[in-house]
């Protein structure tokens, strides 16, 4: 979910309004980092940059001490384990992420965690929240686009990201 600037963006401003909470390891932080500089061309320098700053905005996000809890852990994908083992440290209610099926619900649930796509997610935040959440949206995202991207460019860019609910629920606040 750290992939898209977009939607990180957006999950990090709820986090600031308190709406959620946010955690990582440094393996996500890495491997995250490793596809954009990899598989999408960021420059390293700039996603560094990245990093540093959610790292120094956030820094109860850190998970460490996760690491032994991994050989005890089974996943579809292995190597996903060290993504569990990080929302089991952190005593995390939910994981979210696109790639649910390497998440199983019945697993997850042994653990007290419950696997969330980002746009199942991002409504029961805004149905839980609306003012935290739409005081997130007030926040400018001009660092993501120039010029800033309004309420409809975001809505239309988290409906290319797999994100239908959110758009629309987006587009019913423009219309409100």
């Amino acid at each position: 979910m750290l992939y898209a600037a977009l939607l990180r963006d957006l999950v990090l401003r709820l986090a600031v309004e308190r709406v959620c909470q946010v955690h990582w390891s440094a393996e996500i932080q890495h491997e995250w980092k490793r596809h954009l500089v990899d598989d999408a061309g960021y420059a390293e320098a700039v996603i560094a940059r990245t990093q540093a700053r959610m790292d120094a905005a956030f820094p109860q996000a850190q998970v460490t001490g996760y690491e032994g809890l991994i050989p005890e852990l089974s996943l579809p994908d292995p190597a996903d384990c060290h993504v569990l083992a990080a929302a089991v440290q952190a005593r995390a209610s939910v994981l979210v992420t696109f790639n649910l099926k390497d998440f199983p619900p019945e697993v997850l649930a042994g653990h007290g965690l419950l696997p969330l796509h980002p746009d199942v997610l991002l409504p029961r935040l805004w149905a839980e929240s609306p003012d935290g959440f739409r005081q997130a949206l007030k926040r400018p995202m001009g660092a993501l686009k120039a010029p800033p991207m309004g309420l409809e460019d975001i809505a239309a860019a988290l409906a290319n990201l797999q994100m239908p609910r959110t758009a629309l629920l987006l587009r019913d606040e423009i219309r409100f």
